[in-house]
């Protein structure tokens, strides 16, 4: 795989924190161009490499509220879309960015199921001829996988659906390269403002597919703003 330009992580949420806290510009559009952003790449890919229709996999946090748009996107640009929960629904904010985005998928009527702690094998087997998208967990993991999130990256792994993970793949250090307890090898990973470091490290390599980075909105000088903080 050619490397392409590289970020640590860390280096990319801290743009995040400047872009929201110093520069203003709310947490839930960074995530809407974020999810938009992987729509529109998702749209445009082959249909023979990844067919629809998709099956999006949401964990709990803004990895899922990523999910929770590019649904809305792929379902006003007309496929059919399925939204599951993977984690207790009752834990998440309503208020956050991605309870928001829930709110709006589930207004819209697109499906979304909860099969809990006994669905992954069997969500999977039935979703067959599906394409997953992964948008269970972010970057910021920083330790092995457990509980209801390792059983669905267990069955992913397991599973020979195609599948496009949005940011990172679920499991992957973005900063090392190493697999954090399980990993499920994607056919397209779409990252939002940078490729991160891991990419490009250890087992990133063989884990990420092909790379798409999305351009989510962040200031121009965000780069230079943030090495002067942190010089």
């Amino acid at each position: 795989m050619k490397e392409i330009p590289s970020e640590n992580p860390a280096t990319i949420r801290e743009w995040d924190r400047l872009a929201i806290e110093e520069y203003g510009i709310p947490g839930i559009a960074l995530m809407e161009n974020a999810g938009a952003g992987a729509a529109r790449i998702i749209s445009g890919l082959s249909e023979k490499d990844c067919p629809p229709p998709f099956i999006i996999l949401c964990g709990p946090g803004n990895n899922g509220g990523d999910g929770y748009v590019a649904a809305r996107h792929l379902c006003n640009s007309g496929f059919e879309v399925e939204v599951c929960l993977c984690f207790a629904p009752e834990s998440l904010d309503r208020t956050s960015d991605a309870g928001v985005n829930l709110g709006v998928i589930e207004r819209m009527g697109i499906p979304i199921s909860c099969p809990g702690e006994a669905g992954p094998g069997r969500l999977l087997k039935r979703a067959a001829g599906f394409t997953v998208i992964d948008a269970l967990l972010g970057t910021g993991l920083s330790r092995p996988l457990e509980g209801s999130i390792l059983a669905w990256v267990e069955a992913l792994s397991q599973s020979e659906q195609p599948i496009i993970s949005l940011d990172i793949p679920t499991g992957l250090d973005g900063r090392l390269g190493t697999i954090l307890g399980n990993c499920a090898p994607a056919s397209h990973t779409i990252t939002f403002a940078a490729a991160k470091t891991g990419f490009f490290r250890e087992r990133g390599p063989d884990i990420t597919g092909q790379i798409h980075v999305v351009e989510i909105g962040l200031p121009t000088n965000i780069r230079e703003i943030a090495e002067k903080r942190q010089g």
